[in-house]
């Protein structure tokens, strides 16, 4: 049976005493020929254990530090849930709000030791606690087609990174063809505003000009304040006249990006990511039936996103050789940036609070996660028919 490290130890510290005393090489030997035998070890290395002058140390036990926060684990989890699954850096800010507003909705009990726990607890650990929480989130990216590179006398012009005027909107269609871009299939048109991450989302079926102009109008008719620019890629469905006399007869600043650059459309291809291919996927969707279902999750998204879900923005960058580093400023709503920048009308702000605390945000992401298991009526009717 093999001895446990601390019997080992003391054994050791048996033979160091004899092998100190031992006169000659022939008893030194003879000892060192017991350990190797007893132990197992290699010679050079008992050699180097009985040369000490005092026993090793024993190992150091790692001691189970009890688990901080555990009641309010449940909570976090729903709140998370609730927000979509963010990162800790988007959680923690509204993580003490967001419960009181699933508390108030009946999704959970708040005790007085977990909303301590909840009000407490680190951005730095409420990160660790997530990495052992799986997210359903969609996780495969596909390659996007390139502009079609047609050029007009629409300047190229990009926003600059810490633009502080909101109403810089960048716009872009996401394709829904499941990968294969033959024949009529349904585009998503995706309306962003820069500065306070305020974004809108209206499917189409066919990326014709006056489709995509007509959601356009349809998005900027509902934007709760009036815009001051509009930049797109180099897509014709974009870059037309039609188009271009709209935004000088609003006097809207229209630009367009250098082409084949993707990140001069950086935060609308963001929004793209999070609110579109995350929700939907990467099926195709062609026909009226699954836009008009595409439609309705997105009003539940546009909900979700502008007035629930906190955002992070990028307030201060700094070269460090090779590495670009980042700051970014404290998670906060789209609603909440406009209403810090104080460009809402009295009317539009209280209504906008009013549908925020009417919502119950756990409510919210159910039924959006329901519309989208449930798919369109289209396949709906095609299972049934199975």
């Amino acid at each position: 049976m093999a001895m446990s490290y601390p019997s080992r130890q003391e054994y050791l510290d048996v033979l160091r005493h004899r092998y100190a005393k031992a006169s000659t090489r022939q008893e030194k030997s003879q000892i060192i020929d017991e350990a190797v035998h007893t132990l197992g070890y290699h010679r050079k290395h008992v050699i180097r254990e009985l040369n000490r002058s005092h026993p090793k140390r024993p190992r150091p036990r790692h001691r189970q530090k009890p688990l901080l926060y555990k009641e309010a684990i449940p909570t976090i989890q729903l709140v998370w849930e609730a927000l979509d699954y963010p990162c800790a850096e988007r959680l923690h800010p509204a993580l003490v709000p967001t419960a009181l507003s699933l508390q108030k909705h009946g999704e959970l009990v708040l005790t007085p030791s977990i909303l301590d726990q909840l009000r407490h607890i680190s951005r730095a650990t409420l990160g660790r606690y997530l990495q052992r929480l799986d997210s359903p989130k969609v996780k495969k990216r596909m390659p996007r087609r390139k502009p079609s590179g047609l050029m007009h006398s629409i300047p190229v012009e990009t926003y600059d990174w810490n633009e502080q005027r909101p109403g810089a909107l960048e716009i872009d269609l996401v394709e829904h063809n499941g990968g294969d871009s033959h024949g009529h299939f349904a585009y998503t048109l995706s309306v962003v505003d820069i500065v306070s991450g305020y974004s809108h989302r209206r499917a189409i079926l066919g990326r014709g000009q006056a489709n995509v102009f007509a959601a356009l109008k349809y998005i900027l008719d509902q934007w709760p304040f009036k815009p001051w620019g509009i930049h797109s890629d180099n897509g014709s469905e974009f870059l037309n006249d039609q188009l271009f006399r709209f935004c000088q007869s609003n006097y809207f600043e229209f630009t367009r990006s250098r082409p084949y650059k993707k990140n001069d459309n950086a935060h609308v291809e963001q929004k793209n990511r999070q609110y579109v291919r995350e929700m939907v996927g990467y099926d195709r969707y062609d026909t009226q039936e699954e836009v008009d279902w595409l439609n309705e999750v997105y009003e539940h998204v546009d909900l979700y996103a502008n007035l629930i879900l906190p955002m992070r923005k990028v307030v201060a960058k700094e070269r460090q050789g090779k590495k670009l580093k980042k700051r970014y400023d404290k998670a906060r709503t789209p609603l909440q940036r406009l209403i810090e920048r104080d460009v809402l009308s009295p009317e539009t702000k209280q209504q906008l609070l009013d549908i925020q605390a009417y919502i119950n945000p756990l409510a919210l992401h159910r039924k959006i996660s329901n519309l989208i298991a449930i798919g369109p009526i289209y396949h709906t009717k095609e299972i049934i028919k199975k």
